[in-house]
């Protein structure tokens, strides 16, 4: 995010500044919003406050369903209720916390029969301060009933299920593992492991499994939170000496224990014995287990060998990187969710271009569902590679396809023409596949721009021919040689 100046402080109301919902003045969770945006304003980018943070409403300051402190706020549309919460809830939220002074979850629906805003303009005077401190009776008897409130509840977003899953080769067995635990908890794969690199749908199956698991058994007792909020409430308790409250919640008050992020556990060996004791206590009553991790259980720097390996006694399934295929039909999903309107050739340079995390995949059609709306133009495959160029890191310069078939062409005796034309003699079908994979692996370009260059084939040949080449590669000393030697001629390397 682009740092930018703090405003001056005014009494004097400026044009543009936060604006309490009707009816709202002087109401707690109208003036904790004004500080908290205040707070982000002096973070974020105008951008970026104008078009998603400022928009934003107050509801209401009051207890959840479970009893918790909660900051309630409405967004106009679905578009920016999902911007603000899938890339600032954990801001709003801290921010909260810290304007309260106590513990606060944020929630943000979307207004009813709230008219669509017009897109912000980013030249905008910087929004007014208003005054980050409230006074604590305004307030307090407003937070009077969460301090008794510690039972913990399952604390599940109805967002993540198994429905809106993709699932592919990378994560089929994972899925299916996570499915038969939640319609049977505790009868098989207790525990259960799942382990894979940051924003691959990990914490999506992980709170899947909770919501499935209640739909289909309404009594049972689950609870979900990350090994961070373990630790934190592990100290807490013991602060107060509530120990025993703690054993309770966990051993005796749980049937299904989800706990994201078990790594977050390492090098921490009073809160790692107290979970040891807690998984003894839970699998011993055929209870039902569910962590996930960045890494293998034996990979996990700073965990007690005994808790390595009871993460072990179950199932162990890992979460990889999506297929290409599986990425497209993430990205279909997540635009249609949205309603953008994506372009078949975009959808494919975004799917051949992030490859590593589905959470990098959604923010970059995300960002150009953003700016489609404020600039109020299409998405095009020139717009996406230039919005994208600073995130993706993608080359100022590329070296261009044609110069690839020349290449590549030149090095078997051919012409760069025999490459794009129909001849399906055997030493020309080889250049013509080795070429499209290096263009491929090399220059980020999506199945059909590959085609267009090569003679206007359709993307399944190209797909075919990349494939052909990645295969012949694991195997073929040969092909290695000659990937390498054009690659070192093209690309430098």
């Amino acid at each position: 995010m682009t740092p930018r100046k703090s405003a001056p402080p005014s009494d004097q109301q400026r044009p543009g500044a936060p604006v309490a919902a009707p009816g709202a003045d002087g109401a707690p969770a109208a003036r904790v919003l004004a500080a908290v945006l205040e707070r982000l304003a002096q973070r974020v980018s105008l951008f970026t406050f104008r078009g998603f943070l400022e928009p934003l409403r107050p509801v209401a300051l009051a207890p959840d369903d479970q009893g918790a402190p909660e900051l309630l706020l409405s967004a106009p549309t679905d578009f920016l209720r999902d911007w603000a919460r899938d890339h600032y809830l954990e801001e709003l939220t801290r921010e909260a916390t810290a304007v309260l002074g106590a513990a606060v979850g944020v929630r943000i629906v979307v207004a009813q029969g709230a008219p669509a805003p017009e897109p912000a303009a980013p030249t905008l005077a910087a929004p007014r301060a208003t005054p980050s401190t409230l006074p604590p009776a305004a307030v307090a008897a407003e937070l009077v009933p969460f301090r008794g409130a510690r039972e913990r509840p399952a604390r599940l977003s109805p967002r993540y299920s198994f429905e809106s899953f993709i699932t592919g080769p990378s994560n089929r067995m994972a899925y299916a593992a996570c499915t038969a635990v939640a319609e049977q908890p505790g009868a098989r794969f207790s525990p259960l492991f799942l382990f894979g690199g940051t924003g691959l749908g990990k914490t999506h199956l992980l709170q899947a499994i909770g919501n499935e698991a209640l739909a289909l058994h309404p009594t049972l007792r689950v609870v979900y939170l990350s090994a961070e909020q373990w630790v934190n409430e592990y100290i807490t308790e013991i602060q107060h000496k509530r120990f025993d409250d703690f054993r309770r919640r966990y051993r005796d008050g749980c049937d299904l224990l989800l706990i994201d992020d078990i790594q977050f556990l390492a090098g921490k060996n009073a809160s790692q014995d107290e979970f040891f004791h807690t998984f003894n206590a839970l699998y011993e009553a055929h209870k039902q287990i569910v962590v996930t991790s960045d890494r293998y259980p034996h990979e996990i720097a700073g965990l007690e060998d005994r808790l390595k390996t009871r993460l072990q006694w179950g199932l162990v399934a890992d979460v990889q990187p999506p297929e290409i295929e599986t990425r497209l039909a993430i990205l279909g999903q997540k635009a249609h969710g949205i309603g953008c309107a994506l372009p078949v050739d975009v959808a494919e340079f975004l799917a051949t271009t992030v490859t590593s995390s589905v959470r990098e995949l959604e923010g970059a059609l995300v960002r150009l569902m953003a700016f489609a709306q404020i600039t109020r133009e299409p998405i095009t495959l020139a717009g996406a590679r230039e919005q994208l160029r600073p995130v993706l890191a993608l080359k100022a310069t590329e070296v261009p396809m044609g110069r690839v078939i020349e290449v590549v062409a030149t090095y078997y005796g051919l012409r760069a023409k025999d490459l794009t034309g129909p001849s399906r003699q055997r030493q020309v079908t080889r250049a013509r596949q080795v070429a499209m994979f290096l263009v491929r692996q090399h220059l980020a370009r999506s199945l059909p721009e590959i085609g267009r260059a090569f003679g206007d084939r359709d993307h399944t040949t190209v797909l075919a021919s990349v494939n052909k080449i990645a295969g012949l590669r694991e195997g073929d000393a040969g092909i290695q040689a000659v990937l390498s030697r054009l690659a070192a001629s093209l690309f430098g390397g």
